[in-house]
């Protein structure tokens, strides 16, 4: 046992890197690209938060500037590291009689491949049996559709050039839809905005951060997204947003950001889990090794569980696992320690911590009688028991950048008030109203869908 602590020791100090040993490494299909030979041709390659999947504009300008011939392409990742992509659109866009450009579908469900060899981008497609090569686009090429302020710029597809309307200011681009706003509906699709500290924007409505920047004097930002709360197209002639407007608005969850004037940007960085818990890996598992006792445990912010699971399991850290899930939708990792489990007991949580202040933060511990679940995605949802006559469930929100949960639905059922009708319903603390059974269960039910977590076990990382 001496041997094994020894090991995980090791093992745990050995991912104490520095926050910024770590960063993300650009990923290679990313940015602007052009064509070989005659740079006619400009492909835009964007990706997501955990690079899993890639938006890809392909812009091919013929002579005539007044007719281009448009890719629209979504791809992921194979084995083999090439980018493969079907269901791609390819439209026809030309000077109509109206003296507008418009949009004509030529086909779709185009599928293909591109790939990168020797800093050769190649991309193959099936319809038209196009084999293109491309290299990267110098600066000259990229600076119609690069915005800037003083820290950082963002670049748009060339597709959309002409669609939209910029503002800038020192530490913010907000990006419009230049026929929304100029018919009076606002026309806000997004914005990237710096900030110093994370109690500047942690509870924006619509905000989620994307990465952190260092400018030349050293000081780190948040860089935050941010979305529209209500409308700002046209509604009153559809319901559905104009297509530019839409591709504008897609665009802006996986927009390519880059630090200038000295500044550097990392995308990711501050948020993903692997990155800001190791040290309350590091924790628990001495704790569990160690044998804590339930008041010691809980003396250091951590569920008494561990105790009394190590008591009944042989092997307690293949009983123990983890997992990073961002409850409440800031864009920032929280990790989830709980029991792995089958059944009703499947994804139910004993210690949950977040990030405040870029610092890890306990936010709750569970137990036997008072487990904690994710329900809905951005739920938790804390099952409580005080015996067969009472029991219920408390309905929360993880308050950004705090450790607070803010109480938004509870349902108990209580003989001990009402034997007769035992079924309560609460939308703030303490303030009970007694309802029929068949409201409670209805209501309750939003609440039901579980998030059933395939914890990864504590035995994993000492593996490692």
């Amino acid at each position: 046992m001496k041997k094994l602590f020894i090991l995980i020791i090791f093992f745990i100090f050995g991912l104490q890197i520095s926050a910024y040993g770590n960063n993300y490494t650009e990923n290679k299909y990313v940015g602007r690209w052009v064509e070989k030979i005659s740079e006619r041709v400009v492909m835009d390659i964007f990706s997501n938060q955990k690079d899993s999947e890639y938006m890809i504009f392909i812009t091919w300008r013929e002579n005539n500037l007044a007719q281009k011939d448009i890719y629209r392409l979504r791809g992921t990742i194979d084995k083999n590291g090439n980018l493969n992509y079907k269901n791609g659109i390819h439209i026809y866009r030309f000077f109509s009689d109206k003296n507008l450009f418009e949009d004509k579908i030529d086909y779709t469900n185009d599928f293909g491949t591109i790939s990168i060899n020797n800093d050769i981008l190649v991309w193959t497609g099936d319809k038209d049996k196009t084999k293109l090569e491309f290299i990267r686009a110098r600066g000259d090429i990229l600076k119609d559709s690069t915005i800037k302020n003083r820290l950082f710029s963002i670049t748009l597809p060339e597709e959309l050039r002409g669609s939209y309307e910029v503002k800038t200011k020192k530490d913010k681009i907000e990006i419009y839809h230049k026929m929304s706003k100029k018919t009076g509906f606002g026309g806000f699709v997004f914005g990237v905005k710096a900030y110093k500290t994370p109690t500047e924007h942690a509870i924006l409505p619509g905000s989620r951060k994307v990465g952190e920047l260092v400018d030349k004097a050293g000081i780190l930002y948040d860089i935050v997204l941010k979305y529209p709360t209500d409308v700002q197209y046209d509604y009153t002639k559809s319901s559905k947003a104009p297509e530019s407007f839409q591709l504008l608005y897609d665009v802006g969850g996986v927009v390519n950001i880059n630090g200038i004037n000295g500044s550097e940007y990392f995308k990711n960085q501050g948020m993903r889990g692997e990155d800001l818990y190791k040290n309350i890996l590091e924790k628990h598992i001495i704790a569990i090794n160690e044998k804590w006792d339930s008041t010691k445990l809980e003396k250091e912010n951590m569920s008494y569980m561990y105790n009394v699971l190590r008591r009944t399991n042989k092997n307690i850290f293949d009983k123990i696992g983890y997992t990073y899930y961002d409850i409440n939708a800031d864009g920032i990792d929280e990790i989830l320690i709980g029991e792995i489990a089958d059944g009703n007991l499947k994804g139910v949580i004993y210690d949950i911590y977040t990030m405040v202040d870029r610092k890890p933060k306990h936010v709750i511990s569970g137990g036997l009688r008072d487990r904690y679940y994710v329900c809905d995605n951005t739920f938790l949802c804390n099952e409580y028991s005080s015996g067969a006559s009472e029991n219920g469930i408390r309905v929360y929100n993880l308050v950004e950048n705090s450790t607070e949960l803010f109480p938004q639905v509870s349902f108990k059922y209580d003989e001990y008030t009402n034997q007769k009708n035992p079924y309560f319903i609460s939308y703030s603390d303490n303030n009970w109203k007694n309802v029929t059974k068949e409201e409670f269960m209805r209501r309750k039910k939003v609440f039901e869908k579980y998030e059933r977590f395939n914890f990864i076990p504590f035995s994993d990382i000492i593996k490692k």
